[in-house]
């Protein structure tokens, strides 16, 4: 074994306790010490003594009548102890590993957020050493200190715009079709069948998208995945589910609220019923650059965005993972239904 690595120890460093801070007075005040003879001698940094005498130091009058500078260790003491008393208990949750790991794998893998993961625990009376709310283990994971958890695995990524994208330009809504039309009972969330729909687009526009359905009152999600953006897979979209749910479709499928995209501007073939003659449904857009009146089906976007992540391809995502998206989704607790999900509110 080499030498210069054997018999090292790590040094510890420790607070100035009250003896040292006599030593510190005397050898300031009365031998008149350099700050860093005084480190020497007591084996501390030079800037912890420093900042030591700065905290002791106090206005004195000499028998000459004379305003000078000394350290006084009472003074120090004093000061020491106020801040250490506000400095709190410690914190014993990185004591309980079992509670550490469950919001880990709750966040990581889960991708749940501390509010949830606290409910779940006292829904499910789940038994740890520590008790702890939401906003501490925030300030843990923002702090680093407990968590393996970084800020990409809390909040959405970043993403840069593209100097040279193509602007896309709303197409305007035939009046009779705006949001300003649509019934009492979708706007006030009372009623059940009242949906948002919008399209989660993949790499670059291009190859498939998710077709996304939100229910206003429960936040029910439905997501079926197209093979493009364009129209007609839309309306067929649509065609699928009424086959599906069949006499069902007319009652959980009452009005749908699109923005103004070209994808949506054929309401004529979104509202034609492909199983009996007549409307299956009413179609309405909200105002142009308006995501906030559609904000039920946005939020419900950025989840899925946390399963695929924006810039991400979804042509070879399989139709099983978009399902457990889905249903993760729906049986995610909330904290506006009290912390039940979209499917026991239904």
């Amino acid at each position: 074994m080499c030498p210069s690595n054997c018999n090292i120890k790590k040094k510890k460093y420790k607070h100035i306790n009250y003896v040292e801070r006599t030593q510190i007075e005397r050898w300031y005040n009365i031998d008149k010490k350099s700050k860093k003879e005084i480190s020497e001698l007591l084996n501390k940094s030079e800037r912890t003594v420093r900042r030591e005498i700065k905290r002791g130091l106090v206005d004195n009058l000499t028998y000459e009548w004379k305003e000078i500078w000394v350290y006084s260790a009472d003074v120090a003491e004093k000061e020491y102890q106020y801040y250490l008393k506000a400095k709190g208990p410690e914190l014993k949750i990185g004591n309980d590993y079992q509670l550490v790991k469950y919001i880990e794998n709750g966040i990581k893998k889960g991708r749940k957020s501390p509010e949830i993961l606290i409910a779940e625990i006292e829904r499910e009376s789940l038994e740890f050493k520590v008790d702890v709310c939401a906003k501490t283990i925030r300030n843990m994971i923002k702090l680093g200190t407990v968590f393996n958890i970084k800020s990409k695995d809390m909040i959405y990524r970043k993403v840069y715009k593209e100097k040279n994208k193509e602007k896309r330009v709303a197409s305007k809504a035939p009046a009779e079709k705006s949001i300003e039309y649509r019934p009492k009972e979708a706007n006030t969330r009372e009623e059940y069948g009242h949906w948002e729909g919008d399209l989660v687009i993949g790499k670059e526009g291009k190859g498939a998208v998710l077709f996304t359905l939100t229910e206003r009152r429960t936040r029910e999600e439905i997501i079926i995945k197209l093979p493009n953006k364009k129209a007609e897979n839309v309306s067929s979209a649509i065609d699928r589910l009424e086959r599906e749910y069949k006499r069902i479709f007319y009652k959980k499928f009452k009005t749908i609220t699109f923005d103004n995209g070209g994808e949506f501007k054929r309401y004529e073939e979104l509202e034609q019923s492909c199983r009996r003659k007549g409307k299956r449904l009413e179609v309405y857009y909200a105002h142009p650059y308006c995501s906030g009146e559609r904000g039920s089906n946005e939020n419900n976007n950025r989840l899925i965005r946390r399963f695929i992540p924006k810039g991400r391809c979804i042509t070879n995502i399989s139709e099983e993972f978009i399902q457990g998206i889905e249903d993760w989704i729906n049986t995610l607790p909330r904290p506006m239904f009290k912390y039940k999900t979209s499917l026991e509110v239904a």
